[in-house]
């Protein structure tokens, strides 16, 4: 199933350079099922540039995330326990927005 993560864009760089998306402080990686939706994570934030990146993970390894409002964020987050390994052949979209 694809899933979406964000990061800045110097984050990325380093993410497809390692080949894995490392886990946050928690254990987990957190994924939107869109995209745009993985961007609000980071624009509430106050970032404005970053960089998204499309992963094919089994569903079975991913399961919800409850540490968000759903009705704010008007999207729901998932959690991959532990790096997810990229394949290499990922695709990647830059976004910018206006704050």
């Amino acid at each position: 199933m694809k899933f979406y993560h964000a990061a800045p864009r110097e984050a990325m760089e380093k993410i497809v350079g390692e080949g894995r998306i490392r886990k946050s402080w928690d254990g987990e990686v957190y994924l939107c099922k869109k995209p745009e939706d993985s961007c609000k994570f980071l624009v509430i934030r106050g970032m404005r540039k970053m960089s998204v990146i499309e992963v094919d993970i089994d569903k079975n390894r991913v399961k919800e995330s409850r540490d968000h409002s759903e009705a704010f964020f008007r999207c729901k987050a998932y959690i991959h326990s532990g790096d997810v390994k990229l394949k290499g052949n990922e695709h990647i979209l830059d976004f910018e927005f206006d704050l």
